[in-house]
């Protein structure tokens, strides 16, 4: 009998984010509307077996953008790939799929999203500042175009 799978170290890194988070900050003004406003209260925990996390949070968004609703997602690592992955599923009917990487000390994330029938590029970049500070930025553009801040905030662990 084969020895049952065991997760990889890759995967320790993600500790990083378990537990519960608090997250505020503002979207910029642009062709998706003024702006304003925007917070998330973030829990999450390893899945039994260790290979992918699995977090909920509620959001609070201006009503421009969807306003309040609530996502689960589920982070792990692709060791064939090479890259770590972030499935979400909102309460908006919204599911993205990113991939993230990470450099020096951010985690970076991209992705692809639908806004208003128009295809943009995702790029999250989170700034570790501590084991219980980041600050993130999330930034779109069009394909072949230039990048614009979307929204940029700071989170906070609670445990």
């Amino acid at each position: 009998m084969a020895d049952a799978a065991q997760p990889g170290p890759e995967l320790k890194r993600l500790d990083y984010f378990v537990g519960s988070w608090d997250i505020e900050g503002m979207i910029s003004a642009g062709s998706w509307g003024a702006g304003g406003k925007f917070g998330w209260r973030e829990e999450t925990k390893w899945m039994a077996g260790g290979f992918f996390i699995i977090g909920h949070w509620d959001f609070t968004m201006p009503a421009e953008l969807g306003g309040d609703g609530e996502e689960t997602f589920v982070m792990g690592y692709d060791a064939k790939r090479g890259v770590y992955t972030f499935d979400a599923f909102s309460s908006q009917g919204l599911h993205q799929v990113s991939t993230g990487r990470v450099a020096d000390d951010s985690w970076i994330w991209e992705s692809e999203a639908d806004f208003g029938g128009e295809r943009l590029q995702q790029r999250m970049t989170m700034k570790v500042l501590s084991d219980r500070r980041y600050e993130l930025k999330l930034e779109i553009a069009p394909a072949g175009g230039e990048w614009a801040t979307f929204m940029e905030g700071r989170a906070v662990k609670k445990d």
